[in-house]
């Protein structure tokens, strides 16, 4: 059947699903791949099997494109369509990728190449990541080393990592969470975009995107880039002007504060050059005529800030104005006077060359530290590696900075389902998304900033500085994101010790013995393992599930200077130790949230502080020999310990459970996390609080619950008459008469 150039067909055999039930349309901008189109169909048609979707060519070919296109739309039971463009109308791949999106009828537009590069084997896993995240766009990033995407030439990728390097710098807040903002394979929520806003121009549509939409939500999958294998690349000299070009309109028409705030800066420059050699002629000397110059072009700088965004609120225009007199204040004085002095007095230049070289020292040296320009890690296109955690399945993490106390679920291959994403912002502050919990002490990426994104895939994004102190991060921030997840999959993450005995219940799972009480239990539940032959779960969390199960969580446990490995003990350890303990003390704890409820930098400093002096941890069997781990267990008895008189009594559930639930002393005292346990604890209008106690409720049912006082911290060596006989209530509690009777007496 003939299509006259520029209309849209609809070739295939079955009647087309109507629009309102179309949930993606891949949109394949074509030009003379006639040799790909038969492999695509394909490898889409096998992809998405079962999927309503459709696929729309928009061909630019002189080859025979259209007329395989038209071929296999009649064969195929694949809705096909083709748009066949006249040559009036072809404007290049991104012009081709908005006309299709005009045309297309799917709730997600799909972008891909018709080269095969592109492996359409990632359709269902980006759609899977946009239901999960509820994100406006999902990128398929192609994965990059130091010199840009892996399976192109050392020539394209070094050209497409300066290209990156490039857009990267225009727009630093945009595209700051995106790694491949070039990449030409990606899915978008057509209700997010608006179509008539584009101004397509050369190859690189998602850029237009993203510039002209700043405040879509962005997740990203990772994919090898295949190697072509038919017909030619249309990358050229040509399109690399076009580019050049297209970044510069959108520069300029995106952002209408740039022209104004360059008028500014050479304003600003010009007044302070005017003024330095005016004052200088009158007789001024050097270092006052430089610091009113200074102090004037700050001034300046000022007044012309609160020009340039006008439009905006007042809120943050006052935070901007404040931003800006601190750093030209700090620049005054520790960069443009002290550069004049060494220019201008010690090696004799004129005042008004070392006026200019001054401040474009001082420029550069903002350029280095702003928030709008990072260092070229941020800029290149290369990914932070991330690292997988796999928790007995239930949960799986990925994180870009090492969480150590995950250590134990440690996963060779990342896991097929990615349940929490810890992620570092590439440019400092990570951005206030609607519906998100934010938390920010106003430092840029030298400050505490995050963002958490909960849902079916939660996301927390930190600021650089997080980094510093993983420790922080994952008691402070992932915790309890980590404890929320665990409640909306039907599992408490528990605040207790944990071992496990062989000792079965009733031919069930080995006995698991639960301890709640103080926040150091690792040495003690280490040294009954040791003594008794048991197996360790974990020193002050344990997953309990309301199958009566419960599943090991063994973090590394805080060393006491006595348990320090040989060669750990040194002299900052044992400091370490004693400031990390007086860093946690209750009155360091209530300074904490004192200067949390007045807004100060408590998290940041805290962090610092961390960094400094990191805790002592280590894996338990590194401090005692023979210990080892086990990751289930039946939940047989938990013990509250408590200190005083010895003793042993019975323990009500619901005062059991309170023990399981109390907020751990280690972190309470510090922001963020107070306010990530208040907002998870009512999130999406559920008391997830009520359902971990129900949760609990569920797997305590068959547990005894006790009470035991103890003077010292040789309470295991008590206990281990209770680990030693077969959980039979009868024969535990004449166990227990005997201590309480021995501890009268």
């Amino acid at each position: 059947m003939h299509q006259p150039p520029g209309d849209t067909a609809n070739h295939a055999r079955p009647s087309f699903p109507p629009a309102n039930e179309v949930d993606l349309t891949m949109i394949v901008p074509t030009r003379n791949e006639a040799n790909n189109v038969v492999p695509l169909l394909d490898r889409l048609e096998a992809a998405l099997e079962g999927q309503a979707i459709e696929i729309l060519f928009v061909d630019d070919s002189t080859d025979e494109t259209a007329t395989v296109v038209r071929r296999e739309a009649e064969e195929r039971s694949l809705p096909i369509r083709l748009i066949v463009r006249p040559e009036s109308r072809r404007n290049g791949l991104s012009g081709a990728v908005v006309e299709g999106m005009e045309a297309a009828r799917g709730r997600w537009l799909g972008v891909m190449d018709a080269d095969l590069q592109h492996p359409p084997e990632l359709i269902p896993r980006l759609l899977a990541q946009a239901d999960r995240t509820g994100a406006d766009v999902v990128i398929a990033s192609r994965q990059a080393d130091i010199w840009g995407p892996v399976g192109l030439s050392r020539a394209r990728a070094l050209t497409s990592q300066l290209l990156t390097i490039l857009a990267r710098m225009v727009f630093p807040r945009v595209l700051k969470n995106v790694s491949d903002p070039l990449t030409g394979f990606f899915l978008v929520r057509r209700a997010a975009v608006d179509v008539a806003t584009l101004q397509p121009e050369g190859f690189k549509i998602l850029l237009e995107i993203l510039a002209r939409h700043p405040d879509l939500r962005v997740t990203e999958l990772h994919f090898k880039f295949a190697p072509r294998l038919e017909g030619q690349s249309k990358a050229d000299l040509n399109e690399g002007v076009r580019f050049f070009r297209h970044l510069t309109r959108l520069r300029l028409t995106v952002n209408q504060h740039l022209v104004r705030f360059l008028l500014l800066i050479l304003v600003a420059a010009a007044l302070n050059l005017v003024l330095l050699s005016g004052l200088t002629e009158a007789g001024w000397p050097l270092w006052r005529a430089a610091a009113a110059a200074g102090a004037t072009t700050i001034a300046g700088l000022l007044l012309g800030e609160t020009w340039v965004f006008s439009d905006r609120p007042r809120g943050p225009v006052r935070r901007r104005l404040a931003s800006v007199l601190i750093l030209g204040s700090l620049f005054l004085f520790v960069v443009y006077l002290p550069a004049i002095w060494l220019l201008a007095v010690r090696l004799g230049a004129p005042a008004l060359v070392g006026g200019l070289a001054a401040m474009l020292v001082a420029g550069f040296v903002y350029y280095l530290f702003s928030e709008q320009w990072i260092w070229t890690r941020g800029l290149m296109m290369r990914p932070r590696e991330s690292i997988y955690y796999d928790i007995h399945g239930i949960l799986a993490v990925a994180s870009q900075i090492p969480l150590n106390d995950l250590d134990y679920f440690l996963a060779s291959t990342p896991p097929a389902r990615i349940d929490l994403q810890l992620r570092v912002d590439r440019h400092g502050t990570p951005s206030r998304v609607p519906g998100a919990i934010c938390y920010d002490e106003h430092l840029g990426r030298f400050g505490f900033g995050l963002t958490v994104i909960p849902g079916d895939y939660t996301e927390i994004v930190v600021s650089p500085l997080l980094e510093m102190s993983p420790a922080f991060v994952y008691t402070n921030v992932v915790e309890p994101v980590l404890r929320w997840l665990m409640v909306t999959r039907g599992f408490s993450l528990a605040r207790a010790g944990a071992v496990q005995s062989d000792k079965r219940k009733d031919n069930d799972s080995p006995q698991g013995w639960l301890f709640t009480g103080p926040s150091d239990l690792g040495y003690a539940l280490g040294r009954l393992c040791q003594e008794e032959q048991l197996a360790f779960m974990g020193d002050d969390r344990v997953i309990i599930g309301g199958d009566r199960l419960m599943r090991s969580f063994p973090k590394p446990v805080t060393a006491r200077p006595e348990t320090l490995p040989g060669q750990a003990r040194t002299i900052r350890a044992s400091v370490a130790l004693r400031t990390q303990r007086l860093l946690y003390s209750r009155p360091i704890r209530q300074l904490g949230l004192f200067l949390g409820r007045r807004r100060l930098p408590a998290a940041t400093v805290n962090t610092y502080l961390q960094r400094i002096i990191p805790q002592p941890k280590y894996p338990l069997h590194s401090l005692i020999d023979g210990v080892a781990y086990r990751d289930v267990a039946s939940v047989s008895v938990l013990t509250a310990l408590e200190k005083g008189d010895k003793s042993v009594v019975s323990l009500s559930l619901e005062t059991a459970i309170d023990r399981l639930l109390e907020p751990d002393d280690y972190a309470h005292g510090f922001r963020p996390y107070p306010l990530l346990m208040e907002a998870l604890a009512t999130w999406d209008g559920r008391d997830w609080l009520e359902a971990e106690r129900q949760i609990l409720r569920a797997g305590l049912a068959h547990c005894r619950t006790l009470s035991r006082r103890h003077e010292d911290d040789s309470w295991w060596k008590e206990i281990a008459p209770l680990m030693r006989e077969p959980f039979k209530t009868d024969k535990r509690s004449q166990v227990l008469t005997s201590i309480n009777s021995a501890n009268s007496a």
